[in-house]
């Protein structure tokens, strides 16, 4: 089924918005200063020890704020991939930022934190939340220029790490 023409608009709004294409877009500018404040502000809960009410709530607020921003990415994820394809968006989970962005939500749903109280191996896993600091990646400029090198000499990296793992081995 074709895509209305408003709806493509609306879409295309929403993408310019949460990459921040244009430096003169006010909202895109909001959103992209609202995102690392919305991340360090999630950060807050992991300094305490005891979970109070106020830092639940922070958790939960938050944890909407990036189940949203993930949503909001993988409708728009065509346009990121600048292909219009089913296929682009059967493979928006996969990427590295979308995982990191699941990862660090996934420890906050009540569902998995309950779990985790009770078993108390698994507990560690809620220190994946820590992980919403990477999120913070795509909107410092400095972490968008040294992730695009790592992606680039990812394959030198890897052969890198698995002589350096093997030498640790047989060491």
């Amino acid at each position: 089924m074709a895509e209305s023409k408003r709806s493509y608009e609306i879409r295309k709004r929403i993408y310019e918005i949460i990459e921040g294409t244009n430096d003169q877009d006010r909202l895109g500018q909001y959103y992209n200063t609202f995102m690392p404040v919305v991340i360090v502000a999630s950060l807050i809960p992991l300094g305490f020890k005891v979970e109070t009410l106020p830092l639940r709530v922070l958790d939960k607020v938050a944890m909407v704020i990036f189940i949203i921003d993930y949503l909001l990415r993988w409708a728009t994820a065509d346009f990121k991939a600048g292909e219009k394809s089913v296929k682009v968006f059967i493979q928006y989970p996969f990427t590295t930022m979308a995982i990191v962005d699941l990862i660090s939500i996934l420890p906050s749903l009540t569902l998995v934190n309950e779990s985790l109280k009770t078993l108390r191996a698994l507990r560690m896993l809620r220190a994946l939340r820590s992980i919403r600091v990477l999120k913070g990646m795509r909107y410092w400029k400095n972490f968008v220029i040294l992730g695009n090198v790592l992606e680039k000499s990812k394959d030198s990296l890897l052969t890198v790490g698995m002589l350096a793992a093997a030498y640790i081995l047989v060491s």
